[in-house]
């Protein structure tokens, strides 16, 4: 749970990081162009690409099935004598960003009561105004659900009776706006990444922007007191302490550039319109954007178990095995391209149906043209087949299947890129016609590639070595995960080899024709994620989680 939270916060974090660098490029240029409060709407794209993370993420995609080869987890294994490390950073992280959150909160929380502490005893002035006794950082517009302006004590005698409008105009639009509300939620985003000092400077300029765009409504009703506006600004009474969920003037109010906003031209219905659509569209895209970034989710519905599905796939002649395990209403998917150059494809959806009984429901195309859309309900572990022959004629496409039911969740299984080079069986051994196995302990880094090679165990010592490091240094693996993030870790990996054939050298496999194969075996249930075999033959033992049997023919026999 802890790890599903802190994986949320890294996501939401770069989405919002990226939201801030947008707008904080656009604001500018969008205020000179389109007004202030285009400027200011525009940090909605913020919250709204944190809220993106939180929906339901797109459904994956089909998944493919490769050709079969040998597809195992990683084990992390401590060798002896290794120090057993203390825990990583990476379980401390939810409790220190929680305490992070909690400290930023009590900060602001303590910003804000200062400050309304500092007003001292309020007194009732006009409907929804409070007159303060002291007045610093007045006026001010604060509290969300009953929200109120506050005038400081001098407020009569300071302004003159036109300058007081503008100025309680000015704290009550933004009221009207919903700026206190966003000030609340800007203030709630800071607690939550307090550890990005983007978030924090986000907040400020956002401050700025509501400003300008609050300036700018004023103007907007009152288009013949710019003059008279500026003036009350100049006697707004700054103050130091921060209100975190309210508008007030404090020491970093840009007093000179918001002045100098009174100078601008009123915007014409157009460009206003103009103004909404660009931040509409915007907005709308950076949220689409932070929820088409998060990876696809994995159908994982209620049930306790999953399906193992072998195929084997026939094209003209032509033959390839397959395997793969998901969970059931997943669809999975077959591929082959003949020698033809026709593109098969056939995608499944498997589902329960009686009781040891599955219901497959297909599409099956070939050159993406549909050709079939079989309905199948076979019994589990027996064989069920897929014959299928374009109306035109041409290639003729089978696919045979047998699928069983495994209780937990879907581990790996014979799936993966092909083309990765097994150990050579070595021309000494051949010529010598000597058997023996080797054990590699392999440091795999967080990429999957193996950073160092050991040769912890050589029957007969030094025969194998060579070729058996060769080929692990070539070989790519699942990296150990921990908390979901691939790191660094130590595995082992028997190799076997027997120049008589089959793993217990009792001639098992040996070929059917007159050349003699040397047999390397590799067990799944040591071995981490070897991703192919180059075999003349190869044999799977069990439901294929048992050891894979590599054989490689040395010629004629005398």
């Amino acid at each position: 749970m802890a790890n599903d939270v802190m994986m949320v916060l890294l996501e939401a974090t770069i989405a919002s990081t990226l939201a801030i660098l947008l707008v904080a490029a656009l604001r500018v240029p969008l205020r000179r162009h389109l007004g202030a409060a285009a400027a200011h709407a525009l940090w909605s794209c913020v919250p709204l690409a944190c809220v993106a993370i939180l929906l339901p993420a797109r459904q994956a995609e089909t998944q493919w099935a490769l050709p079969l080869v040998a597809v195992v987890q990683p084990m992390p294994v401590t060798g002896a004598g290794e120090a057993v490390p203390f825990p990583s950073l990476s379980s401390w992280l939810p409790w220190l960003w929680c305490a992070g959150a909690i400290v930023m909160t009590i900060r602001l929380a303590l910003q804000q009561r200062r400050f309304i502490r500092g007003l001292g005893e309020l007194a009732h002035a006009a409907p929804g105004v409070l007159r303060a006794t002291t007045c610093n950082g007045l006026p001010a517009a604060y509290g969300v659900l009953r929200p109120k302006v506050v005038v400081p004590a001098d407020f009569h005698t300071r302004y003159d009776p036109e300058e007081r409008d503008l100025v309680l105009c000015h704290e009550r639009l933004h009221i009207r706006r919903g700026d206190l509300a966003g000030n609340l939620l800007a203030a709630l985003l800071r607690s939550l990444f307090w550890f990005n000092p983007l978030m924090h400077l986000a907040a400020r300029l956002h401050r700025l922007d509501q400003e300008f765009a609050c300036d700018a409504a004023v103007i907007a009703r009152h288009p013949r007191e710019r003059r008279r506006y500026g003036e009350a600004m100049l006697k707004a009474h700054l103050a130091g302490t921060p209100l975190p969920v309210g508008c007030h003037w404090t020491y970093q109010h840009p007093l000179k550039e918001r002045i100098a906003m009174l100078k601008h031209p009123l915007h014409s219905r157009s460009r206003r319109f103009a103004a909404a659509t660009f931040v509409m569209l915007t907005v709308a895209g950076a949220g689409i954007a932070a929820w088409a970034a998060q990876p696809a989710a994995q159908t994982q519905a209620v049930h306790d178990f999953h399906y193992r599905i072998g195929a084997t796939l026939e094209v003209d002649g032509e033959r390839q095995d397959f395997a793969l395990r998901d969970w059931p209403g997943r669809r999975v998917g077959f591929a082959t391209t003949t020698q033809a150059g026709h593109a098969w494809r056939v995608e499944l959806t498997i589902d329960p149906a009686q009781p040891g009984q599955v219901k497959l429901v297909g599409d099956i195309r070939v050159d993406d043209k549909p050709v079939s859309a079989p309905v199948l309900i076979g019994a589990l572990d027996e064989q069920m087949r897929i014959e299928v022959t374009p109306p035109e004629g041409g290639s003729t496409f089978a696919l045979s299947m047998m699928v069983s039911r495994h209780t937990g969740a879907p581990g790996p299984d014979a799936a993966s890129v092909p083309k990765q080079p097994a150990p050579a069986y070595p021309e000494e051994a051949k010529a010598l016609g000597r058997s023996g196995h080797v054990v590699l302990k392999l440091r795999v880094g967080p990429d999957g590639r193996v950073r160092e090679a050991i040769v912890e165990e050589s029957v007969p010592a030094g025969l194998f070595d060579a070729a058996s490091l060769a080929a692990a240094r070539r070989w790519t693996f699942d990296p150990p995960k921990e908390h979901g993030v691939p790191v660094e870790g130590w595995v082992r990996v028997p190799i076997q080899y027997d120049i008589d054939g089959g793993s217990g050298g009792d001639g098992a496999g040996a070929s059917e024709t007159d050349s003699r194969t040397a047999w390397s075996t590799l067990d799944p249930a040591k071995l981490t994620s070897l991703r192919s075999l180059e075999c003349d033959e190869m044999r799977f033992e069990g439901d294929g989680a048992g050891p894979v049997i590599c054989g490689q023919r040395l010629g004629t026999a005398p």
